[in-house]
């Protein structure tokens, strides 16, 4: 296997950030524009790159060009290369007003829908050049904490999503903070014949159910509960998003089971009825996971730091909302 401190000292780095605006714009003129560099340094660049990867990167079609399959391939590893460069050389100082960090965290759906809606306007504000990409959870992993291509995960604080990650909750090389505290509650459509009326349990389990399900393979809560408890249920529909569930109520007999916080959310929106399920369900609560490694760096407290006021500003509000 080829050292990677040879492979670096044979390459002239010099060439990434040429590379990445070259991967960015698809057009020798723009970048070198933007890189304030001339023509013929940029397209001298690009044949060395050229002759680097083995691949044309950029190839003329008409009057643009075009990236190649090996150049759109490079695109996103380039960039956070790019990224944890601008990191390893940066002061010890995060200034938001004024810092181009990208960031990038893992978490559930209904988590995203409650808190961009108050991370996007702050981050607006306080951040205008910082960048945020949401992902889902299933096929994070601990490794990708560790080498900083993710910066924070966030879900419930139970064994199998820590398990799922490949993180132990008493790992050493790991950080968390329980951040927010929710439980499952039942949805149905207002104008169904039984909204507002407390459903027993026979009638709740004879009803057709939508189910929010784990891509992972993993058992949800309520796939857990109804496990535990030797309950049966009519499951008509699985998605992979929690935020589909009121949807999907809407205009049929079909109960589903949401995070608290989501159908008070999503009541304003959509004619759902909220109700307590027949059987006692374990609380949800929220947990941030991060690298030890990276614990202190004031970027990422200050992520942190924005995920927690962006929740409890969020949930804050839906609960007023509906009071």
């Amino acid at each position: 296997m080829e050292n990677p401190v040879s492979t670096l000292r044979s390459v002239n780095m010099n060439l990434l950030p040429i590379l990445a605006e070259l991967l960015r714009s698809a057009n020798v003129t723009r970048a070198a524009g933007r890189l304030n560099l001339t023509q013929s340094t940029v397209s001298g660049s690009l044949r060395q790159l050229r002759e680097i990867f083995g691949d044309e990167l950029l190839v003329q079609r008409g009057r643009e060009m075009l990236l190649t399959e090996r150049a759109r391939r490079l695109v996103p590893d380039v960039e956070r290369i790019m990224e944890l460069s601008g990191r390893l050389f940066q002061s010890e100082q995060f200034d938001p007003l004024t810092a181009a960090t990208r960031f990038r965290i893992a978490t559930a759906d209904y988590v995203s829908a409650l808190v961009t809606s108050r991370l996007g306007p702050a981050m607006q504000d306080q951040a205008p050049n910082v960048t945020l990409t949401l992902t889902p959870t299933p096929g994070t992993s601990a490794k990708e904490l560790q080498l900083g291509s993710l910066d924070l995960i966030i879900c419930p604080n139970l064994p199998s999503n820590w398990q799922a990650c490949g993180i132990g909750r008493s790992d050493d090389d790991f950080r968390h903070e329980i951040f927010m505290q929710d439980d499952l509650v039942a949805i149905q459509w207002r104008s169904h014949p039984s909204g507002g009326k407390a459903l027993n349990q026979k009638e709740y389990l004879e009803r057709p159910h939508a189910m929010y399900c784990r891509t992972d393979g993993h058992d949800t809560i309520e796939q857990e509960t109804l496990t535990r408890l030797g309950l049966r249920q009519r499951t008509q529909f699985q998605v992979p998003y929690f935020t589909l569930l009121p949807q999907l109520v809407v205009g049929t007999d079909i109960i589903g089971l949401v995070p608290r916080s989501l159908a008070l959310h999503y009541v304003q929106i959509f004619e759902i009825d909220i109700f307590n399920p027949p059987f006692e369900l374990p609380t949800m609560d929220l947990v941030m996971i991060w690298a030890s490694s990276r614990d202190a760096f004031p970027d990422l407290t200050w992520l942190r730091q924005m995920v927690r006021k962006a929740s409890s500003d969020a949930v804050a509000a839906t609960y007023s909302n509906h009071c």
